[in-house]
C-alpha cells in the first residue's frame, strides 16, 4: 500500500500514467485524417483506416497507432518533508502505414498527427485539472517531436514514426 497521496485525490493514482494520457488523447482527439475510430483501438474491417489509441508500444497491424509508454520519474521539488512536485516523462509513439510508397510526395497524416497530439498537450487545463491529479503536460515544442529513422530507412519505406516527448507535474504528500 501506498503512503503517497494525490492532494486532489485523497489518494495515490488508482491508474497509470499511460492508460490516463491514452485516454485522454483518445477524448480530446478532433483530427479527421486520420481519424479516431469509435473505440480506441477500432475494428479494422469495420474501421480500417482509424487510429488505434493503446498503453504500450505500437503492434504495427494497424494504418495508425498513437501509443504511450512512461520512461523515467523524477522529484522536482520538496515543499516539506512529507510533500513533493514530481514529474513524469511519457513517450507518445505516432506511427502510419505509408498509404502509396511510390508517391511522389509524403503522406500528411503523420505530421497531422504530431500537431494533434501538440494541439492536445498545448490546450490543457490545470485548473480545473483535465485529469484529476495532473497539473499540467509540459510540451516543448519543437524539441518534443522527433522522427524515428535509422540507416536502412528509405523515402519509399512504408512506416513512419514520430516520438512525441511530453512530461506530466503533478504533487503528492507522504502521510509517514
Amino acid at each position: 500500500m501506498s503512503t503517497f497521496v494525490v492532494p486532489e485525490l485523497g489518494t495515490d493514482f488508482s491508474v497509470d500514467f499511460e492508460d490516463l494520457l491514452i485516454q485522454y488523447f483518445y477524448d480530446k482527439w478532433t483530427e479527421t485524417n486520420p481519424a479516431k475510430g469509435s473505440t480506441m483501438k477500432p475494428d479494422t474491417e469495420l474501421e480500417p483506416n482509424c487510429i488505434s489509441f493503446k498503453p504500450a508500444f505500437p503492434d504495427y497491424f494497424r494504418p495508425y497507432e498513437v501509443c504511450i509508454v512512461q520512461t523515467i520519474t523524477q522529484i522536482i521539488e520538496q515543499f516539506s518533508k512529507s510533500k513533493f512536485v514530481f514529474t513524469t516523462d511519457l513517450d507518445v509513439m505516432l506511427r502510419m502505414k505509408r498509404l502509396d510508397r511510390d508517391a511522389i510526395e509524403t503522406d500528411p497524416q503523420l505530421e497531422k498527427m504530431e500537431i494533434e497530439i501538440a494541439r492536445i498537450c498545448q490546450f490543457y487545463k490545470g485548473d480545473p485539472q483535465d485529469i484529476p491529479g495532473i497539473k499540467d503536460i509540459d510540451f516543448q515544442f519543437p524539441d518534443s517531436i522527433v522522427r524515428v529513422y535509422d540507416g536502412g530507412d528509405s523515402y519509399a519505406k512504408s512506416d513512419w514514426r514520430s516520438v512525441v516527448k511530453i512530461k506530466i507535474l503533478y504533487e503528492k504528500q507522504n502521510l509517514l
